[in-house]
This record gives structure tokens, sequence and C-alpha cells, in this order.
């Protein structure tokens, strides 16, 4: 017999509560007369996707909640295995713990950058900690789901390989993360190549690649690892790309000094990506004006009164807990002029802001091994592969016995079944691109009693925190106290157009949307949108809210589920990374911008 949680339901095969009245819900979706504990919603997936949606609508008194993980345990693309898609021995993480976790559950201590296991220690304090684990069921893989809003059909395997029909649910997470279906390109000749071809999905460290021949394609922030490990050992490696990366170097320098060995993204702030980097489309007059005064006035504070941004504890670790007189620029990467050009070499041509936005690869390790020449780059583009060889565009070619697809994933649901109700639309994302989806979560035909969380890429700062936006949301639409836009379908157009015009340097990345824009709107639709002028009379905060870094945290100040009391904490323990000059300089860039005396890159509209 199956396991006890994979038992079929009385109610398998009918609508859940049959014999209960029924009443349609504002939102689209059917419910019950019995209340929100009756309300049934089914998670896919236990990965910070996941988790944080059972939090979000635990929070909301909704509990009659079924999570389905394939995997053993929680953790997501996190749970290590050897033979299975997820992190390499070697991964950290290229944002910082503070932006990485969740506002409601924040991290104490100084900025650092955690190792793939220290971040699946912290999903699972994260579940004990809130009582998550009961919703789930470990080992357990979702089938299908079909059906129409308010009554989706759900049916999963369980750890016997039994297929289990778990009835009817009212409301649909979609958790199972972007990191489900390896992308490799098909490049002509490549099924006659007679060495090894593998894709970075399942690589796990540089052991098999000694002594080798290797050709690396591709760069993301795994890639740059990968690349740097295999340099390492191998007899040979090119790295293949078609453009230039647009470079972050996790510890900033040397664009930006950084006395107190802050990572990259401690330089986010509301002046710097609300007044600087959203596009003027999204700007509201009057609440923009306004916040860019309460800026500038941080800067001046800030200027004038360091004090109230910096503590004056000197710091002896970096964001990697490495000693910070050492001046390194990213993990195990020390300064020197070369590897310096080169960086500003490569996002001075990778076309960022001078013809338009581009997905910024926030690990620079890889970069002193092509100095030393272990590493050498074609940028080019792949043309075909014969017998042995790579041959690029430029007619150049490179012998290997190793191809290694540093491509990234392509976002797939295979369990999604057949058309939306009657309707002749297909249950899928449109056109497989989340860019269709009103703010990358809701399809416009479905409406609120499905959402796709997890499926936003910020450019800068965390998956998670954004993830954590959008199932507040969730949950609030679940628990009735709001409802879509008549007009989703409209605005999902306009960002559609808008996004894939602004990141048209990152065009296959169809996840990616800026930070600050992205957060601010969904604030706005929860109710908990950050009021700058508010905190004017608590400077120490004013001036860490305006010109400190962007942490989630300070989106539980106030609103549905609020935590001021753990919010203001969490932003008075960090001290502004940007020097006071900068500030004050940001603040004078974003006046020229927004009174359109100054163009900051192309498509700045």
């Amino acid at each position: 017999p199956a396991p006890r949680h994979l038992a079929a339901p009385p109610h398998a095969g009918q609508p859940p509560h049959s014999a209960q009245p029924w009443r349609r819900h504002p939102c689209g979706c059917a419910r019950d007369a019995r209340g929100m504990s009756e309300v049934r919603v089914c998670v896919i997936g236990a990965g910070a996707g996941g988790l944080t949606t059972i939090k979000q609508l635990r929070d909301h008194k909704i509990t009659n909640i079924d999570c389905f993980e394939k995997d053993s345990d929680v953790g997501g693309i996190f749970n290590y295995g050897k033979g299975k898609n997820g992190v390499y021995d070697n991964a950290t993480l290229t944002i910082s713990n503070y932006l990485m976790a969740f506002s409601d559950f924040p991290p104490k201590g100084h900025r650092f950058h955690w190792h793939h296991t220290e971040y699946k220690e912290y999903l699972q304090q994260y579940a004990r900690a809130f009582g998550l684990e009961k919703h789930i069921s470990l080992s357990t893989k979702v089938l299908t789901i079909e059906g129409e809003p308010g009554r989706w059909h759900v049916v999963v395997e369980g750890a016997d390989g039994k297929a289990v029909d778990k009835g009817f649910y009212d409301y649909v997470a979609v958790c199972s993360g972007t990191h489900q279906a390896a992308n490799q390109p098909k490049i002509p000749g490549l099924e006659t190549f007679t060495g090894r071809v593998m894709h970075s999905s399942s690589y796990k460290n540089n052991a098999d690649f000694v002594g080798t021949d290797c050709v690396c394609v591709g760069l993301g922030e795994s890639g740059a690892d990968i690349v740097r490990e295999v340099s390492d050992v191998a007899n040979s490696t090119v790295l293949a790309l078609r453009s230039f990366p647009y470079l972050i170097p996790r510890l900033i320098r040397p664009f930006h000094d950084n006395p107190l060995g802050c990572p990259s993204d401690a330089f986010t702030s509301h002046l710097r990506h609300d007044l600087l980097i959203v596009p003027m489309r999204h700007y509201r007059k009057f609440t923009h004006f306004l916040n860019r005064l309460m800026c500038t006035l941080a800067a001046l504070m800030y200027f004038l009164m360091p004090w109230l941004g910096r503590d004056s504890k000197p710091e002896e670790k970096d964001a990697f807990n490495q000693d910070m007189s050492a001046g390194f620029i990213d993990l195990r990467t020390p300064y020197s002029p070369m590897v310096a050009k080169l960086i500003y070499n490569f996002c001075n041509l990778s076309g960022q802001q001078e013809r338009g936005q581009k997905f910024a690869c926030k690990n620079v390790m890889f970069v002193p091994n092509i100095v030393q020449g272990k590493i050498a780059t074609n940028v080019s583009g792949i043309k075909c592969v014969e017998e042995g060889c790579v041959v690029f565009n430029d007619g150049s070619r490179a012998r290997c016995n190793c191809i290694i697809f540093c491509t990234g994933y392509r976002d797939e649901f295979p369990f999604l079944k057949g058309n939306i109700g009657n309707t002749g639309v297909a249950l899928a994302v449109p056109e497989g691109n989340v860019r269709r989806l009103y703010k990358h979560v809701f399809h416009p035909d479905v409406g609120a009693s499905m959402a796709w969380i997890g499926f936003v890429r910020p450019s800068t700062g965390g998956i998670p925190a954004c993830a954590e936006m959008s199932a507040r949301y969730f949950a609030l639409l679940v628990a009735g106290e709001r409802t879509l836009p008549k007009n989703c379908a409209e605005v999902t157009a306009a960002d559609f157009e808008l996004d894939t015009r602004y990141f048209c340097l990152s065009a296959d990345v169809k996840t990616l949307v800026g930070y600050k824009d992205w957060m601010d709107s969904m604030a706005e639709l929860v109710g908990c949108e950050v009021k700058l002028w508010k905190y004017l009379l608590h400077p120490r905060l004013f001036v860490r809210l305006c010109v400190g870094s962007l942490v989630p945290s300070q989106y539980r100040l106030s609103g549905p589920g609020s935590l001021p009391v753990l919010s203001k904490a969490t932003i008075l323990s960090l001290p502004v990374a940007a020097s006071r000059g900068q500030t004050l300089d940001e603040a004078w860039r974003s006046w020229l911008r927004h009174l359109r005396l100054k163009r900051m890159w192309a498509n700045d509209e």
C-alpha cells in the first residue's frame, strides 16, 4: 500500500467538499463556505520558493496545504548529490546573505557570501522554525496537473513509483525552479564529436578534466567557476562566447573603494537603483519626485554626519571572511592591474548601457587565469563542430576532447497538461516565456488560482527575496484580501514589450527583471511600499534606508505581515557601503537624468 501521506483522499475524482455549498470568489477561484482552513492549496517543490510560499499562506491562516518535493529533502537546487542536477562542490553564492535571505527570517552578523551547504542549512532552519515540514511530502513527484481555475486535478508519484490521485485543489503554486531542463544549443556537427560532451548541470568538480583539452561554452555565474576550475588542471581551455560579459566583482573592487569589505550587492540602494536604473516609463511623477528629494536629503545628511550611515567598528574580514588588508576583489582573487584592466575592457565591450541592459555576471574568479594564459577566449561564437575540433565564426579552430555547455536552462513544466478548462488555451506558460505572465507570476487567462513562484531573476539581488514577495501577494489573493487588477493582461503586454527591449543584451534570460523596479511594483500590490518620508524623524534609519543596501527587510516595515521591530533592527545593523562622495554624486546624476538633462543609456525611456 502507498504511504499514508500518499493515500488517495475520499474526494479523489470529484470536486473537494462537493457536499458543501459553493460560492465563487472575486478572484475567479472556487471557494466553499467553510472558510480559509478548508481551501486546498498544492505547492510544487520545496526549494526556496516552495518553502516561503507555505510560510506566507500559513501567515494568512491557510493551512490545508500539500507540498510535493521530488527530492528526499528540502532545498531544491541546493540538494547536493552525485549524479543529480544541482550545485557543485565549491559553489559559493554570488548574492550575499542579507539579500538571499527571506525578510521574515534575516541572518545575523556581518554580510558575507554563503557556501551552498550554508544556504541549504539556512533553508532547513527556516522550515523548522515555522513548522513547514508537516506540509511537505518528500520523494514525491508531480505527474500531472489539469483542469480549470479553482479546480485543479493533481496526480503524483511516490517513492514506491506508484501514481496516486490527490484529488482537486483550489489553488496551485508552481515552485519547481528555473534549473529543471538543461539548455544545450544545437550546433552543426556536434553529433560527430567523439570526445566528452556535458552540460554544467552535471558538473561537480574538476577531477575528471586533468590533462584534457576543453572548450567551455557560455559564461554565467556557475560557468565562471567551472571554466576557472577546469583551466587549473586541463592541458588547454578555451572560453567560447558570443559577446563580452558584463562583470561585477563580488567585492566591487576595482570599480569602487571598499573599505568595509562589503559584497558588491551592498552598494544597491534606493538612490542608486530606484533613481538611476528603473526605466523612466515606470516612474510616477509625484511619488518619485518625493523619493528623489528624500534620497538627496539622506545623501547630504550622510555626507555631513557620516556616523548616521556607518559605525566606528573597523572590519577585519571581507564578505568571504578573507583578510581585509589583502585587498581581494573576489573569492581567492587578489587585485592586480592586469586583472582590473581586463575586467574594465570586458565591461566596456559588453555594450551595457550604451546599447541596453545586460545580465551582470557577479563572479570574476576566472579572470586571473585569462591573464596567466590558462584560458583563451573567443567571442565570435561557434560555427560548427568537427571531429576533435571546434570551429568558430571568425575562422579559428580549437582542438579539444571535451566540451562543457554552461548555457543555462529552459523553463519547462511537463506536469501541466491539456487546456485551461474548456478553452482552447493551453495550460502552459505562453510561448515558454515567463514575461508573458503578470509580474512573471500569473497567467492572464488563468487568474489567481495558479501562480508561478520563483521565476523572477533580478539583475542584482536574490531570487528567493523575489519569490517571497510573489508568495506574499499570492497568499493575499488566496485569502481574499486582494484581487488581480482587471487590466493585468494589458499591463503584462506592456511590461513584456518594455523588458524585452530594455534587457535586449541578455535576450535569452527571460526571467530577468530590475530588482528594485520589480520589488516596488509588487510591494504596491501587497501594500508594503517603503515610504521614505515616514522615517525622517529617525535619522539613522532614514539614511540607511535611502542610501544603504536594498535588503528585503525594508518590505516588512509596514503593511500586511509587517515585522517593524525585526525589520528596523536588520536595517540598522548594516552600515552604508557607498562612500559619502559617491552618494552625493549619484544624487546629482539622478537629478540630471530625471530633469532630462542627461541620457544615461540607450532606450532610457
